[in-house]
């Protein structure tokens, strides 16, 4: 079993705050801080909101800001950081900057699941060349590296959308391997909301049937934003009987905390990984979808 991400199959993936900091100048290098805020409502259990002040007020010097629902979903969906169709995700990222000849750092402010859902987005539709910091904007900060107030904007480029099939899945989707053997279906959100004893409820409490557990509050330190030890997810996703040999359907609230386990399992070299976009926010309110509680 690996020590370090930096062993796993794709651990390249992974980058810490020495590598950036060595390749800061590449002139192919696009930097984003992905930093996406959830304000607590009472109606709808949270609303989105931007961060870029929040950039404004201090970032990596040369990175850019992307808001994970904004500039890579569907802001009409009835449903939340649902994400965009193909031409709309590459109008909207290729005017970021981002595009079949460029690499990607990705990193937040706060929780890793913003990096996480954003290299997802990208991983979605076909990119190849993107990456996330393990540590995010901390980690930059504790190492001593310089920080910028500088504006950022990188040149309108061609991002090219290809779909990669069987990443992104509905509910009906879900619902046809529920009961197959050689389909594990992973809950990524807390213990107690998997229980449905506790914590935010969406529609109603408790978890998609036949699903098990694998908090991401267990995969990664959210305080310091990095991912926990290879040896302790693994034990984790076995635990919740999500192995390489299977079929891995991630899902959470509504697809953000759940990309850090769909990103840790490619990282592992997982081939067959998969995210339910709409997660529970679909899947709670809707009645005629089997669910269980302890």
């Amino acid at each position: 079993m690996a020590t370090s991400w930096a062993d796993t199959p794709n651990g390249h993936l992974l980058v810490d705050s020495t590598w950036l900091a060595e390749h800061l100048g590449d002139p192919d290098l696009r930097i984003f801080d992905c930093t996406t805020r959830l304000v607590p409502d009472e109606t709808v259990g949270y609303r989105i909101a931007d961060a870029r002040d929040n950039w404004a007020a201090g970032h990596i010097p040369g990175a850019g800001y992307l808001n994970c629902q904004d500039d890579m979903c569907d802001t009409s969906h009835r449903h939340r950081f649902m994400l965009a169709d193909a031409n709309s995700f590459a109008a909207s990222v290729g005017a970021l900057g981002i595009g079949d000849d460029t690499r990607v750092v990705l990193y937040s402010t706060a929780e890793l699941f913003w990096a996480t859902r954003a290299w997802w987005a990208l991983y979605s539709w076909g990119c190849d060349n993107a990456v996330v910091l393990n540590g995010g904007f901390g980690g930059w900060t504790a190492a001593g590296h310089p920080v910028s107030t500088e504006p950022c904007a990188y040149p309108p480029t061609t991002f090219t959308a290809r779909r990669r099939e069987n990443v992104v899945l509905d509910k009906n989707d879900v619902s046809a391997v529920l009961e197959d053997p050689d389909v594990a279906v992973v809950n990524a959100l807390s213990a107690e909301q998997y229980r449905g004893t506790g914590g935010m409820v969406f529609g109603r409490p408790g978890r998609i049937a036949h699903s098990t557990n694998a908090p991401y509050p267990a995969l990664s330190d959210l305080e310091a934003g990095t991912l926990n030890d290879p040896a302790t997810v693994q034990d984790i996703f076995t635990a919740a009987g999500a192995t390489p040999d299977k079929r891995i359907v991630n899902y959470c609230g509504g697809g953000i905390s759940a990309t850090i386990g769909f990103f840790a399992q490619k990282l592992m070299g997982y081939d067959n990984v998969a995210l339910y976009d709409a997660s529970m926010q679909e899947w709670g309110f809707d009645d005629s979808l089997p669910m269980e509680r302890d």
